[in-house]
């Protein structure tokens, strides 16, 4: 299967896509959460160039390459943490047979569909200041088109019936959506 059909498959028809490509090793979902680290930097710099009006002149390129750096460190720390999570139910609630390289294997094909988000909250902020209830509509969109990812992508790791799959896969998703909704109100 050629690499557009993939992505196609991975973004509109997760099924037909972990029926085909049941995650094997960690080089490529590395790979997949390495370019979601840099396009997460890079779409941190206008950010960052905002921080830098509120410190002197001669650290703005310390505040710059510090925020750069931790936003590819974030994004690892939280690949591993999302990981762990749905890892953890998948093995107390569901009793899945299992790895934790498996999961983190599928969980990193999320950042293909985080990508394309934070290309458009980039592109949003372009344009202007976005109301925060914006923004978080776009993350709650994001996290709905990643439901099917994580289902089907569990489904072809783990040996587990579909209903307790569905327990495993809303309990992260319902914490990840309280965080952002909390996120917003301590704004």
């Amino acid at each position: 299967m050629n690499t557009f059909s993939s992505l196609y498959n991975l973004l509109f028809d997760q099924k037909t896509f972990f029926a085909e490509n049941v995650p094997k090793g960690l080089k490529i979902p590395f790979l997949i959460t390495a370019v979601y680290a840099a396009v997460s930097a890079l779409a941190s710099i206008p950010l960052l160039g905002d921080a830098t009006a509120l410190v002197p002149a001669e650290l703005s390129g310390v505040v710059i390459g510090s925020g750069i750096v931790s936003a590819v460190i974030m994004t690892f720390v939280t690949w591993v943490f999302v990981s762990a999570m749905f890892f953890a139910c998948l093995k107390f609630i569901g009793y899945a047979e299992c790895s934790f390289k498996e999961i983190l294997a599928v969980c990193s094909y999320v950042s293909v569909i985080l990508i394309i988000s934070a290309v458009l909250t980039t592109l949003v902020w372009f344009i202007g200041t976005a109301p925060a209830i914006l923004l978080l509509a776009l993350q709650g969109v994001f996290l709905l088109w990643s439901i099917p990812v994580w289902y089907f992508g569990f489904a072809s790791v783990c040996d587990i019936p579909a209903k307790k799959l569905r327990v495993c896969v809303a309990v992260p998703v319902i914490v990840m959506a309280l965080f952002s909704l909390m996120s917003l109100i301590g704004a």
